[in-house]
């Protein structure tokens, strides 16, 4: 029996079944407007803007908009300013996949070519279209009732409110800088500064100068300082590996090469080679994970190499071996290609330490050994890497990712608990310390985007990752990731900074792995809520498919001859 109709005068009012909904008229899978809002206008926050509008077409029920804190695109290339500053992937495999460049100068490239390079490829699709600069998000509510994310903009002073149905974090794990946390740190008297907040107006040369620490930051200002400075001390804690990252069939010797002028002539007129060439240097990336796992013959060839490439740069000299090559496992510490570095420890105006430091005084560095007078510390220190965001957050009952600061955890790498409707590109345990970064990036942005799709096409309100998913996820990561070497005894961001802490930056498995799971989603794994909660079903509409509104569609497209 028919509901009675509302208009019928002989009726007392509706008295629907509970799960009666209007059949909608609109074919089957007919999106809603979606509006998604992206925080960073880096490589990730760009790669969403040009797939939603350039690849998948979705700019008719897709409203983007990217709220980037700086005055220009860019990311870590744009705030990375400090002398040496470069990428340790190769420049081939740094790249937007719709954009390969035949013109990188060298095989590892400064941040400024990769900066231009970004510049030259968010022109040509006007990827910046999406973006709002200097406008940084200090708040994001979650609205149960609507379904929103409610946030707060400050704008050059002002603020700004603004509301999304889909809120991504492209923020960058290495993003969030910090002062080393050194007693009397601001008592110092001359030139302080962090490597990721570089001031080029202060003149090194001639200088005393103090550079504390020796992670891949360090590694690439030392031989630059060096060649200006009076005198520079290098203040250290452990030693590190310095290799040729994952691309020792291509730097055997560990060494960074240029391109001829002939080479990226023949990049630029044959596309094919290029493509074969970017192919197989991504391959030899992706196979170095065996060499990351515990006692595998790919672990003790690459601990052979590093170690005989590292001995010839100290001039094998014992006592320099024994204080300079690492005792904990390659891998452990994200690696760095560092050429130049050693050779410019024993330099006659270099001077290394690795005795703890104490505390900063007006005039210097007080170390167990006594106090070194300086004219300038630059601290090489890091970043804030648990992954918590920059702005206050509230999610589900006003739920907080405090925990993460101590102890992230998430859902591959991109989703947060008690979070609903919020991705994260690059968060807790993705692939970030093996493979082609760039790629685990499209690939994470492809499996956003296609929740994106899910949720307008299905008429969804909210996903949120179920509770005991994420506990089974991070007891089965955790478990994994003892069988690789970043479990040894090394202080890394892998481990949060800590020693022997928990595996929290890296995934439990290789980036082929990886996007074989991405593949898939695992809707058993989340928690959905449909915008008409009395029925999951009204996006099935009118009883017809989007082709049969055009009436000289093909309606047998799925016979083959």
């Amino acid at each position: 029996m028919a509901p009675p109709h509302a208009d019928d005068p002989h009726s007392a009012g509706p008295t629907y079944p509970p799960n009666w909904i209007p059949v909608a008229e609109k074919p089957l899978h007919t999106p809603k407007r979606l509006r998604i809002v992206t925080v960073g206008a880096g490589h990730s926050g760009l790669m969403l803007a040009y797939k939603i509008r350039d690849q998948f077409k979705y700019g008719d029920f897709v409203d983007h908009v990217i709220y980037e804190k700086n005055h220009d695109i860019g990311g870590t290339w744009l705030e990375n300013r400090y002398p040496g500053v470069a990428c340790d992937v190769p420049a081939h495999i740094y790249t937007f996949s719709w954009e390969p460049n035949p013109d990188w100068s060298e095989f590892y490239v400064g941040g400024e070519e990769i900066f231009q390079y970004i510049k030259r490829t968010a022109a040509k699709y006007d990827l910046a279209r999406d973006v709002i600069f200097n406008s940084k998000v200090v708040e994001a509510i979650w609205n149960q009732g609507r379904g929103k994310w409610e946030l707060k903009i400050e704008q050059e002073g002002r603020f700004i409110w603004d509301e999304c149905d889909i809120f991504i974090n492209a923020s960058g794990i290495l993003n969030k800088w910090k002062w080393p946390s050194i007693k009397g740190i601001n008592s110092f008297k001359g030139h302080l500064v962090h490597s990721a907040k570089w001031e080029d107006n202060y003149d090194f040369a001639g200088k005393r100068v103090g550079v504390i620490g020796n992670g891949s930051s360090a590694i690439q200002i030392v031989p630059k300082l060096q060649k200006v400075a009076g005198h520079l001390v290098n203040f250290m804690r452990t030693p590190t590996w310095i290799s040729a990252t994952y691309s020792s069939e291509f730097l055997p010797d560990g060494k960074n090469f240029y391109y001829t002028e002939e080479q990226k002539a023949e990049f630029r007129n044959n596309p094919k080679m290029l493509a074969e060439y970017r192919k197989k240097i991504e391959n030899g990336f992706n196979k170095f994970f065996y060499a990351l796992l515990n006692d595998s013959p790919a672990q003790a060839a690459v601990t052979e190499q590093y170690t005989r490439i590292m001995s010839e740069r100290l001039g094998n000299d014992p006592e320099l071996i024994k204080k300079f090559i690492p005792s904990w496992r390659v891998g452990c510490r994200r690696l760095s290609p560092g050429e130049g570095y050693l050779e410019a420890l024993h330099a006659p105006n270099v001077q290394y330490t690795w005795d703890a430091i104490e505390r900063i005084t007006e005039k210097g560095i007080v170390t167990s050994a006594g106090e070194i007078e300086l004219d300038a510390i630059v601290c090489a220190t890091g970043f804030d890497v648990s992954f918590m965001p920059q702005w206050r957050m509230r999610g589900l009952n006003g739920s907080t990712l405090d925990k993460w600061r101590d102890d992230p955890e998430g859902y591959l790498g991109i989703f947060a608990p008690n979070m609903p409707n919020y991705f994260i590109v690059n968060g807790p345990n993705c692939p970030v310390g093996h493979g082609s970064l760039l790629s685990v990036m499209e690939w994470t942005i492809e499996y956003i985007i296609r929740w994106a799709k899910k949720m307008a096409s299905e008429d969804i309100k909210a996903v949120m990752v179920k509770p005991d998913v994420v506990r089974e996820w991070n007891a089965y990561a955790q478990e994994y990731l003892k069988r690789t070497v970043w479990t040894s005894g090394c202080r890394s961001w892998y481990k949060n900074g800590k020693i022997d802490g928990k595996v929290t930056a890296t995934y439990p498995g290789s980036v082929i792995h990886y996007r074989e799971v991405l593949e898939t989603i695992r809707g058993e794994d989340f928690d959905i809520q449909y915008s008409e909660h009395r029925n999951r079903f009204g996006f099935m509409g009118n009883g017809l498919a989007a082709l049969e509104m055009n009436e000289d569609a093909d309606l047998a497209f799925y016979m083959y001859k």
